[in-house]
């Protein structure tokens, strides 16, 4: 998820908000005022949390209760993450530890983030998801089935 040229940021939270943090090279390089920028990038990133948090509490709740997550919902909460990066890279930014920013504000393992992602890289479009899919049948080997939904063959 890194991309060409951008300016690494960290982000870390302070209270119920976030604060965002450039290196001194990067602003005194940037084409825009710093500390605007840096509050773009704030408010991006606790606008991405926010709704990302949301999903997170929704598929804690559903695990809670014994219910099946959809794989729609794993894949949404992977378009969020993505969006938050296309974000960022508009404003001439990427989010240095990506994993370790957002297992850190979600409050869940990287690992399980690194799954969440794998399925949205593979699957850019969520109507390549069954609706009835539960993710419990993705999870374990996250990759080699998303590569199978997205060249039309059923699961194993």
């Amino acid at each position: 998820m890194i991309s060409k040229n951008l300016a690494f940021i960290a982000v870390k939270p302070i209270g119920n908000q976030f604060r965002a943090y450039l290196s001194m090279e990067a602003a005194i390089i940037s084409e825009k005022d710093p500390k605007e920028l840096l509050q773009e990038a704030t408010n991006i990133y606790e606008d991405a949390i926010g709704k990302m948090t949301q999903i997170v509490d929704e598929i804690r709740d559903a695990r809670k209760n014994r219910r099946p997550v959809g794989a729609r919902q794993i894949w949404q909460l992977g378009d969020f993450i993505f969006r938050l990066r296309d974000q960022l890279e508009e404003i001439g930014l990427q989010l240095d530890s990506v994993y370790e920013h957002l297992a850190r504000d979600l409050e869940v393992k990287s690992k399980w983030l690194e799954k969440v992602i794998i399925l949205r890289r593979y699957l850019p479009d969520k109507k390549q998801l069954p609706e009835s899919l539960n993710w419990g049948r993705l999870e374990k080997g996250t990759s080699r089935k998303a590569k199978q939904l997205k060249s039309g063959l059923p699961i194993s």
